[in-house]
């Protein structure tokens, strides 16, 4: 009899099935060899699609003339860094004595793809008698690897499955190397290589950021006030908000709402009428339950750790993947289902009883005492077969924690504690609404206390504290008095940047943004990217220059809106769009259901991609238009997606100035001779912000900064009035494009010149300020300066007699007093 050779996605997991096989097992470099088994491993994707100049070097020249690149066949290559395990698996594959070969790789689409490509490209006529196998693992307990050995599944029911992979791998390559060469062809044109990465979902991810910043960019704040009013009953002292009853939500204006008011006339109305006068109160009281939230899949997971501990998705995903892998204390995580199988009660109480002997163990003793677990049999939330694809959701396993990392043990303690708390009762408030009418003016108080915790004692909330407020007792029959009002002049703001937890959010939820019905409901399932890939696509987006992240701020550069514009303009905006991916998963589910074939799911790509890049080829005059602010100065300009450019073509202007974009008018400007700035958000290659003014010389865009005196125009600057005089050498001080200059510091005098930006963290210092610092040595007090933590803040700036600059800040405001509720 012949021996059974099983193939696992990485070493870790081989070694974990050598322990649930009988016999005794020879460890090599490469594999283990027992009696009746042979069992090695990939290391995550062994072979992948070649270059295109694997298929002929004359694609080694990237050129629009040889685009594009349809292969009736696609090379396989191994990837360099896995050339011995390869070389290993291909040899064990062909080997005469194996009889069965086992994919034991990842169950679900990526698994497959990892395990084919290796059968594929290993494949000989000795591999033709050979039966392939499939291992579907969903945990890697000693229990669940011996089930599925027992049941392992035939390759023919994998077919589809195979397929579908196959289509989404090739197709990827098709879209991906075509519009990345044609586009970098395209912005290569006037000189260089610049490279312009594109791919059907990380050109979707980076269209959400570009969105939103486009939206904060066109942003113009608008001032509000609220009306804050204490509210005094003998002793008795509580605060309520002004608010509109008849207040209906308007489409057209999203940050109106009942608090609101948009003309200080009517605050100032509102708050005289009502100030000393008697209030009549109203007071409801009702229960209110809150469900526990759902376990967690990975995208939900990374969302939570982001929010919580500022862990990325990449670093969520591998310290998930540890715990799986290394440590076997939970399930698969590379899931996008949040529900466990109907018949997985057992399994459940297994968990619970293990999980008594370890840090939450008095909240599963309570639902095993309670029995909490059969009261949830029937619940939906937690156990529906409906919900589940490929994978259950992360819950723990059997096993519990020797030695963890610090980050390890966060996210283990997150899915052991969401277990616990999906499996108790709700919580319950109790919730106050008290109302105040003031000469028929409405302030609203509401309060609520927790009085049942249920899953919430599983995060450490007791009744009556933690939740929220509870209300004062007001004395029977006592006057009610308006006393205090205080009118807060707030503004609106624009939307926050994205987070990578609501980027993964955005990209789960993509499908939201598609109109066809058919394609939103395939993309329900996936949304863009896989929960195993999104953390990968950010990272790409990152290491590529499309997006920086500034705390936990993610930030498209230049470089990805000028990509963003470019597609628009060449009318192949279908690529920024998660319409494509929801086409894609809606084709690939009717594989999945035998309702399309491959071959017809790789024609209509094949079409698609020879149509992006005939819509690249099409010229720069198809989008060549006349600029609206044209003429300047008798010359005319013209416009395409990425730059301005003189009629007589000796001038250039990109729209984008070190990873800025430029305004209309900052552009006019800059023509007409201007310098223009500072700007504190120019970024250099790396993402980096910095400060300059920008001016044009001799036909180039020159930048300027702060502690430069080259190409300033001296005598010019000499001629202005002086704004003052410095302390530190008694010289006069003027204002240069950048920076308020004594005139020893324009000669070059770096120690005792005085120098000082026009912008002082994100803040401009207006000429004023620098009058007021020189003569008074303090200035007034100025908003908005932005902490290197980008934290607002406001402060006096101070000088000494040696020109040193320092912030003095305003003193605290005092607490608000006790007993204000």
């Amino acid at each position: 009899m012949g021996k059974t050779l099983i193939i696992a996605e990485k070493p870790s997991v081989a070694a974990d099935i050598v322990k649930a096989l009988p016999g005794k097992f020879t460890k090599s470099k490469t594999h283990f060899e027992g009696g009746d088994y042979i069992v090695s491993y990939a290391v995550g994707h062994l072979v992948s699609i070649g270059f295109p100049e694997e298929i002929d070097p004359k694609f080694q020249k990237w050129t629009l003339d040889n685009l594009p690149i349809l292969p009736e066949e696609f090379p396989l290559s191994v990837l360099p860094n896995t050339k011995t395990q390869y070389n290993a698996l291909s040899k064990l594959i062909r080997r005469k004595d194996v009889e069965i070969i086992v994919n034991g790789c990842d169950a679900g689409r990526e698994g497959e793809l990892i395990f084919k490509y290796i059968l594929k490209h290993a494949y000989t006529r000795s591999v033709a008698g050979k039966s392939i196998r499939r291992l579907w693992l969903q945990s890697m307990t000693l229990d669940s690897i011996r089930a599925g050995l027992q049941n392992l599944r035939e390759n023919e029911e994998m077919q589809s499955l195979e397929d579908t992979a196959f289509c989404r791998s090739e197709a990827d390559w098709l879209i991906g190397i075509n519009a990345t060469r044609a586009l970098t062809c395209y912005n290569s044109r006037h000189g260089g290589f610049r490279k312009t990465p594109c791919g059907r979902v990380q050109t979707p991810t980076l269209s959400l950021l570009v969105k939103r910043e486009a939206e904060r960019r066109a942003f113009v704040p608008t001032d509000y006030w609220e009306l804050h009013a204490d509210f005094h009953c003998e002793n008795a002292v509580y605060q309520g908000i002004w608010i509109d009853t008849d207040f209906k939500k308007d489409p057209d204006n999203p940050h109106a709402n009942k608090k609101r008011i948009w003309e200080e006339k009517q605050a100032v109305a509102i708050a005289e009428k009502c100030l000393g006068k008697k209030a009549e109160v109203e007071e409801t009281h009702k229960d209110s339950n809150q469900a526990p939230p759902q376990l967690y899949d990975l995208t939900t997971l990374q969302r939570e750790a982001n929010s919580r501990f500022g862990f990325s998705a990449k670093n969520t995903l591998g310290l998930a993947q540890a715990l799986y892998e290394r440590h076997k204390l939970i399930t698969y995580p590379r899931t996008d289902s949040r529900c466990l199988p109907e018949d997985y009660s057992e399994s459940v109480h297994n968990v619970l009883e293990r999980q008594q002997g370890w840090q939450y163990g008095e909240f599963a003793a309570e639902a095993l005492s309670k029995g909490y677990l059969k009261k949830n049999q029937k619940n939906k939330r937690l156990f529906n077969n409906k919900k589940i694809s490929d994978h259950f959701a992360i819950i723990p396993t059997s096993g519990l924690p020797g030695t963890l990392s610090e980050p390890e043990l966060k996210i283990y303690q997150m899915i052991v504690q969401r277990f616990l708390a999906i499996l108790f009762p709700a919580a319950i408030f109790h919730n106050t609404r008290r109302v105040s009418i003031v000469e028929q003016e409405t302030f609203l108080t509401e309060g609520k206390i927790l009085v049942k915790p249920g899953w919430k004692a599983v995060y450490g909330s007791k009744p009556g504290a933690g939740d929220a407020k509870t209300l004062v007792a007001l004395p029977e029959g006592k006057p009610v008095l308006c006393k205090e009002i205080e009118q807060k002049k707030l503004v609106t703001k624009p939307p926050a940047r994205f987070s990578e937890a609501t980027l993964l959010s955005a990209m789960e939820n993509s499908g939201k943004l598609v109109d066809d019905e058919e394609l939103a409901e395939a993309m329900k399932e996936r949304g863009l990217g896989t929960p195993a890939t999104r953390a990968a696509i950010i990272e790409k987006l990152l290491n590529e220059k499309y997006v920086v992240r500034e705390q936990k701020e993610l930030i498209p550069t230049g470089k990805a809106i000028e990509l963003l514009a470019l597609l628009e303009a060449r009318d192949i905006d279908v690529l920024a769009s998660p319409e494509l991916t929801g086409e894609w998963e809606y084709k690939l589910s009717q594989i999945l259901r035998g309702k399309m074939t491959r071959e017809q799911f790789m024609q209509e790509i094949r079409d698609q991609t020879a149509k992006i890049v005939a819509q690249v080829k099409t010229g720069e005059e198809a989008v060549r238009k006349e600029a609206q602010f044209s003429p300047v100065d008798g010359l005319k300009f013209f416009e395409n997606a990425t730059a301005y450019q003189s009629e007589d073509g000796k001038l250039m202007i990109r729209k984008i100035l070190g990873g800025r974009i430029m305004e209309e008018d900052e552009i006019v400007r800059l023509i007409q001779g201007e310098t223009v700035g500072p700007y504190t958000d120019f970024r250099s290659k790396k993402g980096k912000p910095f400060t300059a003014s920008i001016a044009i010389k001799d036909s180039k865009i020159s930048f300027q900064f702060a502690d430069s005196t080259d190409d300033l125009d001296m005598e010019a600057i000499k001629q202005q009035e002086p704004i003052g005089i410095s302390p530190a050498d008694q010289t006069k001080v003027f204002e240069t494009p950048m920076a308020y200059m004594s005139e020893s510091a324009l000669k070059g005098d770096r120690e005792i010149g005085l120098r000082i930006g026009k912008i002082i963290l994100e803040r401009a210092i207006t000429r004023e300020n620098i009058a007021q610092l020189l003569t008074d040595g303090k200035t007034e007090l100025i908003n908005g300066f932005i902490s290197k933590r980008k934290r607002p803040f406001d402060a006096y700036l101070c000088m000494d007699n040696k020109g040193k600059i320092t912030f003095e800040f305003p003193p605290r405001k005092p607490r608000a007093p006790k007993g204000k509720s």
